[in-house]
C-alpha cells in the first residue's frame, strides 16, 4: 500500500515538474518573442525617423535653393526693369501715370519676392543663430501693429548652443506657432522666452488667444501641428502643450544641448 502512495506521489511530482518545465519554457519563449517584437518596433520607428529627417532635410535644401534663385534672379530682373522705367520717365520729362503705377507694382513685387526668399531660407540663421533670427522675424511682425510679440533671452548670451539643423527646425516651429496664433487665436499678445540651461535650451511660447480643447488636438492633428511635431523630433526636442477654451495657448519646448551640437 505504501508503495502505491509513493508511486502516486512521485507521479504527481513528475507531472508537476514537467508542467513547470513547459510553463517556464513557454514564458521564456513568449518573452523572447516580445523582445523581438519590441526590437522590430524600435527599428521601424528609427527607420521612420531617419526617413522623415531625410525628407525634411531635402525640403530645406530645396527651400534654400529656391530662395536664392528668387532673390538673385527674379529680384535682379525686377531691379533692372525698375531702372529702365526710371530712365523712360526721365526722358519723357514728365510723370507718366502708367509708368508710376508700374513702378509701384514692381516695388511691391520686389518686397514680396524678398519676403518669400527670406521665408524659404531664413537670412542670418547660419551666421547669427536662432535667437537673433527669431528676434528679427518678430520685429517684422511687430511693425505691422497687428499683434504685440515680446521676446526674452535669459540670460542674454551670444554663444551658439545648437547645430544649424536643430536651430532651423526650432526656427520653423516658432514661426509656425506665430502663424497659427495670427490665423486662429484672435490674440493681442505673444510671449516667447529662451532659457539656456546647463544641458538644455528651454523655449516657452504663450499667447492670450481663445485657446482650444486639448483633447481635440490629441485626436485630430492638422498639417501645421504635424509639421511642428516632426521638426521637434528632428531636433530631439520634447514639448508640453497647455491650452483650454478661452484660456490662451502655451507650449514649453526642451531641446537637449549635446557636446557635439555646440558651435
Amino acid at each position: 500500500m505504501d508503495n502505491i502512495y509513493l508511486l502516486i506521489f512521485y507521479s504527481v511530482l513528475a507531472v508537476f515538474i514537467l508542467v513547470t518545465f513547459f510553463l517556464v519554457l513557454y514564458i521564456k519563449n513568449q518573452n523572447m518573442l516580445w523582445q523581438q517584437k519590441k526590437l522590430f518596433q524600435e527599428t521601424e520607428i528609427q527607420q521612420q525617423k531617419e526617413l522623415l529627417n531625410a525628407v525634411i532635410e531635402s525640403q530645406e535644401i530645396e527651400r534654400k535653393r529656391i530662395g536664392q534663385d528668387l532673390h538673385d534672379e527674379i529680384g535682379g530682373t525686377l531691379s533692372a526693369i525698375k531702372l529702365m522705367l526710371n530712365a523712360a520717365k526721365n526722358q519723357d520729362g514728365a510723370s507718366n501715370g502708367n509708368i508710376i503705377e508700374a513702378k509701384k507694382l514692381i516695388d511691391k513685387m520686389m518686397v514680396d519676392v524678398r519676403n518669400l526668399s527670406h521665408d524659404l531660407s531664413p537670412p542670418g540663421l547660419a551666421m547669427f543663430g536662432l535667437y537673433t533670427s527669431i528676434d528679427a522675424f518678430v520685429d517684422l511682425i511687430n511693425n505691422t501693429e497687428e499683434i504685440e510679440i515680446l521676446i526674452t533671452h535669459e540670460p542674454l548670451i551670444e554663444e551658439r548652443l545648437l547645430n544649424e539643423k536643430s536651430e532651423l527646425a526650432l526656427f520653423r516651429v516658432i514661426t509656425q506657432l506665430i502663424s497659427n496664433t495670427l490665423k486662429h487665436a484672435n490674440a493681442t499678445k505673444i510671449k516667447i522666452s529662451f532659457k539656456p540651461k546647463e544641458q538644455r535650451l528651454e523655449i516657452d511660447y504663450a499667447d492670450n488667444g481663445k485657446g482650444f480643447d486639448l483633447s481635440v488636438l490629441n485626436t485630430k492633428k492638422g498639417i501645421g501641428m504635424q509639421n511642428i511635431q516632426s521638426r521637434l523630433q528632428m531636433a530631439n526636442a520634447t514639448y508640453v502643450i497647455d491650452t483650454k477654451p478661452n484660456g490662451g495657448f502655451k507650449m514649453s519646448i526642451i531641446c537637449p544641448i549635446e557636446k557635439n551640437q555646440a558651435n
